[in-house]
């Protein structure tokens, strides 16, 4: 799974799609959580189908996407500025504040993993007389 860089700016009159945008910010979700298990903790996540147009998502489809993001920020960094809204059956659904707010957050978690990995030293030790490892400061 590869990083695909967010949709940081949407318009009032942006449509949003399942394919390209569900389909960059499930991609997102799941590779960052596999990034947070690697240097700060797993997230638990709940599962995120593949939706197809025969598939309309439900209220359900939308609240797992905002559980997953806020799992996601809590393993990573809690920020004040990060929020998430939750969805019933026949409310209204994401608008483009809620996509750019979504895209916002996964960027700026995908920065807090790359400042907490180029933050961590590594260092060069001995083990039964082989060297391994290298210093990186």
């Amino acid at each position: 799974m590869a990083w695909q860089t967010p949709k940081t700016v949407w318009a009032e009159t942006d449509t949003f799609r399942l394919t390209p945008d569900y389909e960059r910010i499930r991609g997102n979700l799941l590779y960052l959580r596999q990034r947070a298990a690697a240097v700060t903790q797993r997230p638990e996540y709940g599962p995120m189908e593949d939706y197809t147009v025969d598939k309309l998502p439900l209220a359900d489809f939308f609240n797992r996407v905002e559980e997953n993001l806020a799992a996601l920020a809590a393993a990573v960094q809690t920020r004040p500025e990060y929020s998430t809204r939750s969805f019933f059956p026949g409310s209204l659904v994401w608008d483009w504040r809620d996509l750019e707010r979504i895209e916002g957050m996964l960027l700026k978690i995908y920065n807090d993993l790359n400042a907490i990995e180029d933050g961590q030293q590594k260092l060069a030790f001995c083990l039964g007389g082989g060297y391994f490892g290298t210093f990186v400061s």
